[in-house]
């Protein structure tokens, strides 16, 4: 008997390994048993998805300075129509880059400069009759950025020939230019100097994300971080911010039509599509042009997570058939008829869950965040 004993205990812990799930994580270890490549992961999302979304962005915020530099020389239809279609490509590049806010987009305040709304209009009054005023200042943020823009682009007058005459000189025109040209500048310098801060010929974030040292799943490396950065990203910022705030969902049951993302510009329901698709390319590892490269879903069905992977992807799939159901004003759609957009964000919950609980936990990675819906 005393014999038996001696040898059950080794066959148990055999027994136990055999039947461990093949790619399960190492206890604490955060390794995968898989070969999966997370160097080759994080390559394609440093040098084909991240660099790429703030190439855009510079790109379409140098755009947006040049159309606001040729409205402040000439206020006509055209050149109004003009700026008004380059804030609508920035924001729409913003709508990528936006999914990589940390290291140089973290460190610059790259979301609250660009994109804390809703506006407040009555501050924006305010600078632009005082011409005192940084906009880079913590007390500025909702007088700044995109949703500053949109304001002074739909919102300042009733329509657009009261709009065009109180840009003209001589109806207190010369202040609103300078305003409209600083909002501009403002979002070029932080586009441009995020970029810098990514680039080796910059700060070379770039040659840091993908370094030996940033390796792992630990809060400090560079999969931790992006993969925090992510799921905020997907729950406070796209699901609470584009849809559950403004519909009531997560303002004590009160919409608030008016704390849509592009109030002012009319198209809200837009940017959170084209937000959302940015979401599901990063999934999939996907870059713009729909070249498929090593991402997350290959990292879980790597790790023998095939069955989760899918899930996620249907319940994308269902969260963008639902916003597509949604439309554009987005505030008059709360207004007029919300529940499309109560289902579009009980859907796009049903995807929080799976990717902040059940991926973390295939992936190894310590959710470090504090969850505020109220934010």
């Amino acid at each position: 008997m005393h014999r038996l004993k001696h040898f059950a205990l080794p066959l148990l812990l055999l027994l136990a390994f055999a039947v461990l799930p093949a790619g399960c994580d190492l206890a604490g270890s955060g390794e995968s048993e898989s070969d999966f490549d997370r160097a080759a992961m994080l390559r394609n999302y440093g040098e084909n998805l991240a660099l790429p979304a703030f190439e855009a962005l510079k790109t379409e915020a140098d755009e947006l300075q040049a159309a606001a530099a040729a409205f402040s020389g000439e206020q006509n239809a055209s050149s109004l129509a003009d700026l008004r279609e380059e804030l609508k490509h920035a924001r729409l590049a913003w709508q990528h880059a936006s999914l990589y806010s940390f290291g140089p987009a973290e460190m610059r305040l790259l979301r609250p400069s660009l994109n804390t709304y809703p506006v407040d209009t009555a501050q924006v009054e305010e600078n632009i009759a005082s011409g005192e005023y940084d906009l880079g200042a913590v007390g500025q943020r909702d007088a700044a950025g995109f949703p500053a823009m949109g304001y002074m682009l739909y919102g300042l007058e009733e329509d657009d020939a009261a709009l065009l005459e109180r840009y003209r000189a001589g109806n207190g025109g010369e202040e609103a230019l300078q305003y409209l040209s600083d909002l501009a500048n403002q979002i070029q310098s932080l586009a441009g100097a995020t970029l810098a801060d990514w680039q080796g010929s910059g700060g070379d974030y770039l040659g840091t994300f993908l370094s030996e040292e940033r390796a792992g799943t630990d809060k400090g490396s560079s999969l931790g971080m992006m993969f925090n950065a992510y799921v905020l990203h997907f729950e406070r910022f796209l699901r609470s911010g584009k849809i559950g705030i403004p519909s009531g969902v997560l303002s004590a049951g009160v919409p608030r039509p008016r704390a849509t993302e592009a109030y002012y510009g009319g198209y809200s329901a837009e940017l959170a599509l084209a937000n959302l698709r940015a979401v599901r390319r990063f999934f999939r590892g996907e870059d713009t042009e729909g070249i498929d490269g090593p991402g997350l879903r290959d990292n879980l069905q790597a790790a023998g997570a095939d069955e989760l992977a899918s899930e996620i992807e249907a319940k994308m799939q269902e969260a963008e058939n639902a916003l597509q159901g949604v439309s554009d004003p987005l505030s008059a759609q709360i207004e007029n008829d919300n529940e499309p957009v109560l289902d579009a964000f009980t859907r796009l919950q049903d995807v929080v869950s799976l990717v902040k609980a059940d991926m973390a936990s295939v992936l190894g990675v310590t959710i470090t965040y504090q969850d505020n819906d109220g934010d």
